[in-house]
């Protein structure tokens, strides 16, 4: 019998790139669906694996209904070694490695996994003959017959199986290296694609708050015998409004407002602070003296 590998067929290619891309657009769309916080799109990325995996059993249905029309062949096999596994069940599984004897071609080695009863442990040993079923073109499917009819018994009991070469092991061909890159690719076209659809979004900078710069200036009147006149207070102010960069359209209301609103008894410090923004310029002028301090806050425009 033929150990070559098969090789890998377009269908194998096409599954495994739509595994790889349903892995990719699953994972990429899970993390793109935090950042953004959208919930649907990571309802979107619990959902899809979980259609895909309905679509390849339903596309896998007409395959194993041929592979379960094939009528399997039945044959003596020799246990060549066994190992037993763990398990919490009643049911032990136990790794055989068999020479499968079909009477009309060369005898093989295979493996399989047979789950036995504890109870019936015992009873396989390295040397046993069993009778075997295995699909004729997939020997690596055998299994054991349990319990075998009366001919077949007959034919253990009298049996003499003559062990194959190791070089004889068939097994299930492996994908190849042709599978792996196809799913490899699949994988990094899945989230290409979802990161391009979300990439304004998700490379969006984000918005730069504006700068604020602030100034302010102080300048103290002496002590007098009299409050500064009207034209005096005016220089104070104009002179303050000045050094701070005020707009020379704001100086009236400051001036205005500064006179008429601000009654500290005889203002001794006047101060004036500036906050700038892109849009609007916010003025602050404070006045202390005798009666404390007082602040107003000229309305930006």
């Amino acid at each position: 019998m033929s150990t070559a590998p098969n090789p890998v067929r377009p269908a194998a290619l096409l599954r495994g790139s739509l595994g790889g891309g349903v892995s990719g657009a699953t994972l990429s769309a899970f993390i793109t669906g935090i950042v953004l916080e959208r919930v649907p799109l990571i309802l979107l990325s619990l959902g899809l694996p979980l259609v895909y995996g309905v679509l390849l059993f339903l596309a896998g249905m007409p395959r194993r209904a041929r592979e379960a029309a094939v009528v399997p062949h039945v044959a003596l096999a020799k246990i060549e070694s066994l190992r037993a596994g763990g398990t919490e069940t009643g049911d032990v599984p136990v790794d055989l490695v068999i020479t499968i004897a079909p009477g009309y071609e060369p005898s093989f080695r295979t493996g399989i996994t047979h789950h036995v009863n504890l109870v019936d442990l015992p009873r396989y040993r390295t040397g046993d003959i069993l009778v075997v079923e295995y699909p004729p073109d997939r020997p690596w499917q055998a299994k054991v017959v349990p319990p075998p009819t009366a001919e077949w018994e007959r034919r253990v009991a009298d049996a003499v199986v003559q062990p194959a070469p190791e070089s004889s092991l068939v097994q299930e061909p492996p994908e190849g290296w042709g599978y792996a890159f196809f799913a490899f690719a699949g994988l990094l076209l899945g989230a290409a694609i979802v990161l391009g659809l979300f990439r304004v979004e998700l490379f969006r900078p984000e918005p730069a708050e504006p700068p604020s710069s602030s100034s302010s200036s102080t300048a103290t009147v002496g002590p007098r015998e009299s409050a500064p006149d009207t034209e005096e207070l005016r220089a104070i102010i104009e002179s303050l409004a000045r050094r701070a960069e005020i707009p020379a359209d704001r100086i009236p209301d400051l001036v205005r407002q500064a006179t008429s609103t601000l009654a500290v008894g005889w203002p001794r410090t006047w101060q004036i602070t500036v906050v700038r923004a892109p849009d609007t310029v916010t003025v602050r002028i404070t006045a202390t003296g005798p009666g404390g301090s007082a602040s107003l806050v000229v309305p930006p425009r």
